[in-house]
């Protein structure tokens, strides 16, 4: 059988661009290597209550997720962040935390600027250049230069050593940057969750596209014949007139496939950021007694940021492992690992929170369909033109890393997953 379209995966992006193709009359199946639909998307409990293993957070200034949640009639709640946010960075006096608040905003204001003058600038210095090497080289103030370096790991799961200025650049640009504003840097997207859990928006999608999703069949090799597609797995091969592979860069690598130089030469340099995710639960939020919102930040540590979440259970805390420090992670004890997490939290907030009443963590490096959870590239890579947008033959590329805007957000997820639907959509059309 030859289908008008072979999306693989069954992520949001890839789902999204299905329901588009089946809406628009086009033929389509959806090859997926896990055994679930979601992707880095997916849903658990903590106790009675529901929480996002992976990637929970929506924006307000994300218009298509929220109109897909509304579509699909799925409830959102807003993320309550009021109270005093903790920045654990050793500076104790009223004057040093006054200097490192407008050293901040001075960063702020100039990556905002170098970000306004890209379209006129020459990028290929930029690319060249480490994240690290710019913050040593521009920003004097200690806490200023840990803040924006502790951002970036927060945002990819990267040393900034290990990250191109560009990339970190051109993220920021197309994410709404450090917004919404505050004194804590890591912001932008977490002011709304999924209440059901954001894989109810996957989950929903595959309802309605039936045994067209395949699970559990990862796709080995795909071959642009000139006026056909062959993806082929160890279940079978499947043949189109057009092929989605909605994937982030790095695991196409696992796919015998010629996508062309540029895209090549990204997908080579693309890896996968090691995020740990760690959920404790109490049987109240006892952070707020004494003023605090439950999100913290240190530039140091194994634990780089924490913040509270509501679940519909137990006032639950969330704590994020990422880049080094997560490395591994799921092959420590699980009462080493426990013990790590809770006695930061009591660092954080006091000895109430070292007696959670449950406790899960979900090393999402440890995953093979994600072998992380964020992407990035490292310097020397987006001047030589690579690419991750432009279609290849009769294969078009979506995932929330091809995005214009939020890429590695659901927002991007979709925007890719419709463009995606928009590229095949127009030959079969003429």
């Amino acid at each position: 059988m030859i289908h008008d379209a072979i999306v693989v995966g069954a992520g949001l992006s890839g789902l999204v661009c299905a329901r588009r193709l089946r809406a628009a009359g086009a033929g389509v199946i959806v090859i997926e290597a896990r055994d679930r639909v979601g992707g880095r998307l997916h849903t658990g409990r903590l106790g009675d209550g529901i929480i996002d293993l992976g990637g929970q957070w929506i924006s307000s200034g994300q218009p298509r997720v929220v109109a897909l949640a509304a579509e699909l009639g799925i409830a959102t709640q807003r993320h309550d962040r009021l109270g005093k946010v903790r920045l654990d960075e050793g500076e104790r006096g009223v004057f040093a935390q006054l200097v490192a608040a407008i050293a901040t905003w001075r960063a702020v204001r100039r990556i905002r600027r170098t970000i306004g003058d890209l379209p006129t600038t020459d990028t290929s210095l930029l690319d060249t250049t480490t994240l690290d090497a710019w913050l040593a080289r521009t920003i004097r103030n200690r806490v200023a230069r840990d803040r924006i370096a502790m951002h970036a790991e927060l945002v990819f799961a990267a040393a900034p050593a290990d990250l191109s200025l560009l990339a970190y650049l051109a993220h920021l640009g197309a994410t709404d940057g450090f917004a919404p504003p505050g004194p804590e840097l890591p912001g932008g997207g977490r002011e709304h969750r999924v209440a059901s859990g954001a894989q109810s928006l996957a989950l929903a999608l595959a309802e309605e596209l039936g045994d067209a999703v395949h699970l559990g069949e990862p796709i080995l090799a795909i071959d642009d014949t000139g006026d056909r597609v062959t993806a082929r797995s160890a279940a079978g091969t499947h043949v189109a007139r057009r092929l989605v592979l909605a994937l982030p860069p790095a695991l196409a690598r696992s796919i015998t496939v010629d996508l062309g130089p540029a895209a090549r030469s990204l997908a080579a340099a693309s890896r996968m950021g090691p995020v740990v995710k760690c959920f404790a639960s109490y049987e109240h939020a006892f952070w707020r007694d004494a003023g605090w919102s439950g999100e913290a930040y240190r530039p140091r540590g194994t634990v780089r940021a924490t913040v509270a979440i509501e679940t519909g259970g137990a006032p639950t805390l969330l704590a994020f492992v990422v880049g080094s420090a997560a490395v591994g992670w799921a092959s420590r004890e699980p009462s080493a690992r426990r013990a790590e997490i809770v006695a930061t939290l009591v660092e954080h907030f006091g000895p109430a929170a070292g007696s959670p009443l449950d406790y899960v963590d979900v090393d999402w490096g440890a995953d093979p369909w994600s072998a992380g959870c964020v992407a990035g590239v490292g310097p020397g890579v987006l001047g030589a033109s690579a690419r991750w947008r432009e279609p290849h033959g009769r294969i078009h590329l979506a995932g929330t890393e091809s995005a214009t805007a939020w890429p590695g957000y659901m927002e991007g997820a979709i925007e890719a997953g419709d463009r995606a639907a928009d590229e095949v959509l127009a030959p079969l059309h003429r």
